[in-house]
């Protein structure tokens, strides 16, 4: 018997043989796939939510002490969307100076765009009035705070209605 015709593909060329190529294609498609989920993972890259988060660690405890001062003094917040802009009545169930402006932040959990920071200035007694829209696409953690960074609201809310009410029921 001839050894040439045990083999009969022995005489062709390394890039004629079929299984060659399947053992080249099964890693070289892993690879793409590879850098294919590297390029959706950077492109689609989460933003942070706090960029100076060293910074917003140290604020805890002054913040806990200016929700617990917004406890003691009853501080409330209604808003509601007029139009195109926000309306705001401040409630306290004890007798405070009304403060020239508030700002009035709506943080999305997870999607930094999605942020929404509103100025109210004081029209007359508690009312105030900024321009702005509130969201109404779901869970947001609402911070309020007083021109004078005096006291703090701090509340988890779902926005669907136009409407919100933070801190102690509101007394009207």
């Amino acid at each position: 018997m001839n050894q040439d015709s045990l083999h009969p593909d022995a005489d062709k060329a390394w890039y004629r043989h079929p299984f060659l190529w399947l053992a080249i294609l099964l890693p070289a498609t892993a690879v793409v796939a590879g850098l294919i989920t590297l390029y959706i993972a950077i492109i689609n890259a989460d933003d942070p939510v706090v960029d100076d988060w060293y910074k917003e660690g140290k604020s805890i405890n002054r913040s806990a002490e200016q929700e617990q001062l917004a406890e003691r003094l009853g501080i409330a917040l209604e808003l509601s969307q007029v139009g195109a802009g926000v309306q705001a009545r401040l409630l306290a169930s004890t007798a405070i100076p009304m403060p020239a402006s508030i700002t009035v932040a709506l943080r999305h959990p997870t999607l930094a765009d999605r942020d929404v920071v509103i100025e109210l200035v004081n029209l007359d007694g508690n009312h105030y009035r900024g321009d702005g829209v509130l969201p109404d696409d779901g869970r947001r953690n609402v911070t309020v705070t007083s021109a004078g960074g005096h006291w703090r609201l701090y509340q988890t809310v779902m926005t669907d209605k136009g409407m919100l009410h933070l801190g102690a029921a509101p007394a009207s």
